[in-house]
């Protein structure tokens, strides 16, 4: 049987290894790492100087790290002991590195921390790309997790002290899926393998090697599904394994990352932000987030690797490669966000859409509920309301809807309410709800001094692809809608800059896919001695817009066979930058003009 080299759980294993080569200060033969830095706490809004320590698991390298307990964390130390304690996000970095550059991040461990080690829930990303998730315990994976190592290969299982141990399921770089037992990192017992074309068959396993079970030849297998018989035994393509995958270490330096998962049929290219995904599919709660798309979208792109290997060591003859494009389709979803409407004047019962993506809204309706945050689960009656159709946004108005729910909004628009300090605010916001009639959403309005009131609901509507075919969609969307200033005085905040620098990238292809296009090839050129047993091709992907693509990677072989990857599945996201401006009339203003400004 072939001896299929994987690594498992890579990650977890470098982390025992340099617990057990650490230094002799703190517990169980470990090391710490200490230093003093200033702990913002959100809540008291103040800051505080203390000494924060925690277990130092790559002492060779001289890094530094930085602690930032989670909200409700303050200040995240043992009292005794000072060691990092409780939800928070450690960062370990190049000593003496500015903390904006990605680039000298070493790791991040997001999640809960004891002891100066993580324990609990939490996630830790390194710089290669690889990552672990789930349950830890003193520093090291325990129970069900997720690892992902520096080479691509994704466990999702059982873990006993950092390794795969038990019942698992590991996604392969060349796309083959194996589910079934795991010891010390390693397959070993029974389990079903699912070749990357798509085969199924029982294998048995000892130490990480296949040792018995159904496998069929190479030939047999659907994916090789290009595989041409050049020669007796497939030729050189019947010797080697191809993989399609993200190169973890470049996305890793730039803002907009991705990342890709084996399935059943194909590799699946997304982007790493779920709120991405859940854009795309439509599922995502509208907000007032622009941030999420106001992006340099030209810098950033789906870095993507290919490669050959010869699964016995040999050298064969690659003759070239390409991309077989089965089809590129403009995405035209719409992708919306809000912009709520605040300074000014006090009452501001509007605020507008902004479409992000690259087809217009048509037929829009919102349904609409007034909330608050301090009555979770209660809301007042529905509001439907209609809009005409639009491309790059749309103002809304609730006038029609806050006074069908007997709210006085001719007071709220012509009247001002001042307080003559802070420490009188709870009277003065009384004498508000006393004057003012705020009918069905009175027990829906908060706020201290800015009174507002949350819009809860849906916008339904349809949009068409370039074929012209139509969909509709229904997403949720919320916005505070501010109804009443107690005029008191303001402390603004002070905002900062930062960003992440461009990728550099010269040693990779660019490959630009068009939209609306099928069946098609882009030859991707073979670099240096073509006679190899394991060659890499580097692509830097992008597209003029949103888009799905569908591809294989094609090597060609010099003795006429050829291998395919298995399918790929690339769901690029560019949005496109719109050009809407609110045009609300306002009266003339008197709210200070920085009023409402955040970072």
């Amino acid at each position: 049987m072939r001896r299929l080299k994987l690594i498992v759980a890579a990650s977890a294993v470098l982390l025992a290894a340099a617990v057990a080569q650490a230094g002799e200060t703190a517990p169980d033969g470990q090391r710490w790492a200490e230093r003093v830095q200033v702990i913002y706490d959100a809540g008291s809004r103040s800051v505080t100087r203390v000494k924060v320590r925690v277990v130092d698991m790559q002492p060779a390298r001289n890094l530094d790290f930085v602690w930032e307990p989670a909200a409700g964390n303050w200040p995240g130390i043992d009292p005794l002991t000072n060691a990092a304690t409780g939800k928070g996000r450690l960062v370990w970095r190049v000593r003496g590195s500015a903390n904006y550059d990605p680039r000298t991040v070493f790791s991040t461990y997001v999640g809960e921390m004891r002891d100066g080690l993580p324990e609990g829930r939490g996630r830790l990303d390194l710089r290669s790309g690889a990552y672990l998730e789930g349950i830890w315990k003193a520093g090291l994976l325990e129970g069900e997790g997720v690892s992902l190592d520096e080479r691509a290969n994704r466990y999702e299982g059982a873990f006993v002290a950092g390794r795969a141990h038990g019942r698992g399921r590991l996604l392969a770089r060349d796309g083959s899926i194996y589910e079934g037992d795991f010891r010390d990192g390693l397959r070993h017992g029974s389990g079903t393998t699912r070749l990357p074309g798509g085969t199924v068959y029982a294998s048995q396993w000892r130490e990480g090697r296949e040792v018995g079970g159904a496998r069929p030849d190479v030939l047999a297998d659907a994916t090789v599904g290009g595989l041409v018989r050049a020669q007796a035994g497939g030729g050189d393509a019947g010797k080697v394994d191809m993989s399609v995958v993200i190169d973890q270490r470049i996305t890793s330096q730039q803002e907009i990352q991705y990342q890709h998962l084996v399935r059943d049929e194909d590799v699946a290219i997304f982007p790493a932000d779920q709120a991405f995904n859940d854009a795309w599919s439509g599922s995502a709660l509208i907000r007032d987030d622009d941030y999420l798309y106001a992006r340099d979208w030209d810098r950033d792109f789906a870095f993507v690797q290919v490669d050959v290997e010869t699964t016995d060591g040999s050298r064969v003859k690659l003759e070239g490669m390409s991309l077989d494009v089965a089809t590129s389709l403009a995405y035209r979803k719409p992708m919306l966000t809000l912009k709520k409407h605040t300074g000014c004047v006090a009452f501001r019962p509007t605020f507008n859409f902004v479409n992000w993506g690259w087809g217009g809204v048509r037929n829009p309706r919102l349904s609409v509920r007034f909330t608050s945050p301090e009555r979770p689960g209660e809301a007042s009656p529905t509001y439907g309301l209609s809009l005409p159709d639009f491309d790059d946004g749309a103002d809304v108005s609730l006038l029609e809807p806050l006074r069908e729910a007997g709210v006085n909004t001719d007071k709220l628009a012509n009247e001002r309410f001042e307080c003559r300090s802070r420490e009188q605010l709870g009277v003065c916001r009384a004498q508000v709800f006393n004057s003012v009639g705020f009918g069905d959403i009175a027990e829906f309005v908060h706020g201290e001094d800015i009174l507002s009131t949350t819009a809860s609901g849906e916008i339904e509507y349809q949009y068409a692809d370039d074929a012209g075919n139509t969909y509709p969609v229904k997403e949720p969307f919320e916005v505070d809608i501010m109804l009443a200033v107690v005029e008191v005085p303001e402390v603004l905040a002070e905002c900062g800059d930062g960003g992440y620098p461009p990728v550099d990238a010269l040693r990779y292809v660019d490959v630009k896919l068009p939209t609306n296009r099928s069946d098609y090839s882009i030859d991707l050129p073979v670099r240096g001695n073509k006679n190899v047993k394991d060659y890499t091709a580097r692509l830097k992907i992008s597209s003029e817009m949103s888009a799905f693509h569908q591809f294989t990677a094609t090597a060609h072989f010099a003795d006429g066979s050829t291998r395919r990857s298995k399918p790929v599945s690339l769901f690029y996201f560019k949005q496109r930058w719109p050009s809407f401006v609110s045009d609300v009339p306002l009266p003339a203003c008197y709210l200070d003009p920085a009023f409402g400004s955040t970072c």
